[in-house]
């Protein structure tokens, strides 16, 4: 194969080949183009198709492999894939570089910029060039619902993060010409670090997609005043709060706290819904739950054909009942 003449200054990293690698090399291959450079692509850690690479739009593929298999794990560990992108990219002085936005790819690619002093921005929408030749990259929220943008200048690195789906793969292009380059990892000894504690989140600042418990209320609760006894529920529990829709619009409970295809999608352990009829809308945003316990009053309510347990009863009678008995278990939190 033929080497390109264009330098490598954007580079798409991961640990295999799927799906969202191929989308990532789209992006990168329309970033490359603008400035007439090519695409580099870095594999750390395992075996793949060097080719597929090159026909998504890698012009130059290298390939970090274990130097035995007593090192195999230390190197896909994340540890392990930092040490040896950092090796290679460091000298290369890349403009961008694309990750992986799984918890693993933004964990790796928060330790690569932390080590080279590059800029992260995790999780990323897109990035492109201006007229000054510097680099515009659009940052997501960490809610999911703003984004703003952030201006490089031409002597900074930036490190994104990508979910799947966000970038656009290009079409397979068997035509394309590349180089491979296969490279024994540097041995990587065990990490120094030490826990000397784990603090847990607060479940009420928690953002609700990411909470393994929520209470929800609906209409039901009859007002604000509901939602306080609901909290203190939540509380004892551990869990965060949430609403519907109708509680949101009522303003009994912030938007940011919406369950429903108009808020938020939210898996949980467990979902305690709370005077919620169970609209369509709102069983699109928690039917994954893994546990779902209803209370209403109506016993047609929508939300007891999605519940795993249903209650047809007075809900304030019950979550005071609830409250009384969670606080008196040892180790309960108030």
């Amino acid at each position: 194969m033929s080497a390109p003449a264009a330098p490598c200054r954007t580079w798409v990293i991961d640990h295999r080949v799927d799906a969202a690698t191929r989308e990532r090399l789209g992006d990168a291959r329309q970033l490359a183009d603008l400035r007439s450079e090519s695409v580099g692509a870095l594999i750390v850690g395992s075996c793949c198709d060097s080719e597929a690479l090159i026909t998504a739009g890698a012009d130059c593929v290298k390939i970090v492999e274990p130097v035995s298999p007593a090192y195999s794990a230390s190197v896909c560990g994340s540890a392990g894939r930092t040490l040896n992108a950092e090796a290679i990219l460091a000298p290369l002085r890349p403009r961008v570089v694309l990750a992986s936005g799984s918890p693993d790819g933004r964990a790796w690619a928060a330790r690569l910029a932390v080590r080279r002093s590059w800029r992260l921005f995790s999780p990323a929408l897109q990035a492109d060039f201006d007229r000054d030749d510097r680099l515009v990259v659009t940052v997501l929220s960490a809610c999911g619902r703003y984004s703003r943008e952030a201006t490089l200048g031409p002597d900074e690195t930036a490190v994104l993060t990508l979910a799947p789906g966000v970038a656009e793969a290009a079409p397979p292009d068997s035509a394309r010409v590349g180089t491979v380059e296969r490279i024994a990892s540097v041995e990587v000894g065990e990490e120094p670090i030490r826990v000397e504690r784990e603090i847990p989140a607060d479940p009420s600042e928690v953002d609700i997609r990411y909470t393994a418990r929520i209470v929800a209320g609906g209409r039901g609760l009859g007002g604000a005043d509901g939602f306080e006894q609901l909290a203190r529920v939540a509380r004892i529990l551990k869990a965060s709060v949430a609403g519907s829709r109708v509680a949101v619009d009522l303003g009994w409970i912030d938007r940011e706290r919406q369950v429903g295809q108009t808020g938020k999608t939210v898996t949980p352990e467990l979902y305690l819904a709370c005077g919620i009829s169970g609209a369509s809308h709102h069983l699109a945003g928690m039917a994954e739950a893994r546990h779902i316990v209803a209370i209403n009053t109506d016993p047609d309510a929508p939300i007891f054909k999605a519940a795993h347990l249903g209650l047809v009863a007075d809900l304030r009678k019950v979550l005071s009942e609830l409250e009384r008995q969670l606080a008196a278990q040892p180790g309960s939190a108030r």
